[in-house]
């Protein structure tokens, strides 16, 4: 069998949250909701040639879909064990407004990692119910479930990072930050976006005191990532050939993406393949597609041995934009080149045996090194 595949189901693309800066933006008014049997077909599917099934429950919002669809999902996996001797792994990515008693229970008894959008004390500059989210969280938290905070960072915030780091920390909540973009209702309301060079700024800085906490008792997932960058490594592996979602359409696309519904790869029969999707036309053309932006983004980029174009095809995943293209790679760029600059210094002081004054976690980040 073939070793990993990921899946990423959306249910629907409704949401019961108009965060301001929403990435799918209008694409939120969608009615369509998926049947749980359509989402089994599709999971059978890939426990035909895969022995590791990584499933990520994503939308819109995937509460809307209701305790019993992930009543039925969850123990046809079961089922799908037994069968096919298959291992899963599950996160579901929620804005948290309707987790219940009962699906929390559900998604910890199914070890899955539940991602909440949560901006920690700046929340309520993007959203709404700031303190009905976090009490989901320490409810998680309270009943032995894993849960991780995905903070956007924004103009209301981002000048506020170390705060909301130490914030983080003292609750207890391990969470990791997504810079804001100029996509979907941001790319509208553009008050939202940061000042990219005083962004970087700020990060660095916050950056510099992380990895001499020794009082971190969390997991700050974008600060991880950030310590195993090397000049000499490529920043993340490219997810083709591994990645494939099903939409509320019923229909399966690479990535689960917003743009990639230009890539239609089919849908899930009794008889599909899901490998044979990365051999389809239309799996070429995206392929095709990516390569040329590679080409004319990439080429000149001063991070090109560490990015190697990454950045640019997950950017083309959410938009064909070429302004926001830009946008993203130059920020990219950026953070590149200023944490390269501190892992330098990191990686001389360890050279010098000079490692007492950083963190246990940097330690083990650059023991080998």
């Amino acid at each position: 069998m073939i070793h990993e595949i990921a899946l990423t189901i959306k249910p629907t693309m409704k949401c019961n949250m108009r965060c301001k800066h929403c990435f799918n933006g209008d694409d939120l008014n969608g009615t369509e909701m998926i049947e749980p049997e359509r989402v089994c077909q599709f999971i059978e599917s890939a426990c035909r040639e895969y022995c590791d099934v990584k499933v990520t429950f994503h939308g819109g919002e995937p509460t809307l879909a209701g305790n019993a669809f992930y009543r039925t999902v969850f123990a046809f996996q079961k089922q799908m064990i037994d069968r096919y001797n298959v291992k899963f792994s599950n996160n579901f990515t929620t804005n948290g407004l309707l987790l219940n008693d009962e699906l929390i229970e559900l998604l910890i008894a199914n070890n899955t990692l539940i991602n909440i959008s949560f901006d920690g004390p700046y929340h309520d500059f993007l959203r709404q119910d700031s303190e009905l989210v976090y009490e989901k969280i320490c409810y998680v938290k309270a009943k032995g479930g894993r849960v991780r905070a995905f903070c956007t960072i924004s103009k209301g915030s981002y000048e506020h990072l170390l705060e909301i780091y130490k914030w983080f920390n003292e609750r207890r909540i391990d969470f990791k930050i997504l810079p804001i973009e100029p996509r979907g209702y941001a790319a509208i309301d553009r008050e939202l976006l940061m000042d990219t060079d005083h962004f970087i700024s700020v990060l660095t800085d916050t950056y510099k005191y992380w990895i001499k906490d020794k009082t971190c008792k969390i997991k700050f997932y974008t600060f991880e990532e950030f310590a195993a960058l090397r000049r000499d490594t490529q920043f993340k592996p490219f997810w083709f050939n591994r990645e494939i979602a099903l939409n509320p359409d019923g229909k399966i696309y690479p990535f689960g993406r917003p743009n990639d519904i230009q890539f239609c790869l089919g849908e899930p029969t009794d008889s599909f393949r899901i490998s044979r999707c990365f051999y389809a036309d239309e799996y070429k053309r995206m392929l095709e597609t990516l390569n040329r932006l590679r080409k004319e983004y990439c080429t000149d980029c001063d991070s090109l041995g560490v990015c190697n174009g990454v950045c640019i095809c997950m950017s083309y995943m959410y938009v064909q934009d070429d302004a926001l293209l830009r946008y993203s790679c130059n920020q990219s760029n950026k953070i590149f080149k200023a944490v390269l600059a501190v892992n330098d210094e990191i990686m001389n002081d360890f050279r010098q045996g000079e490692t007492e004054k950083y963190s246990d976690i940097i330690k083990n980040k650059f023991a080998e090194k």
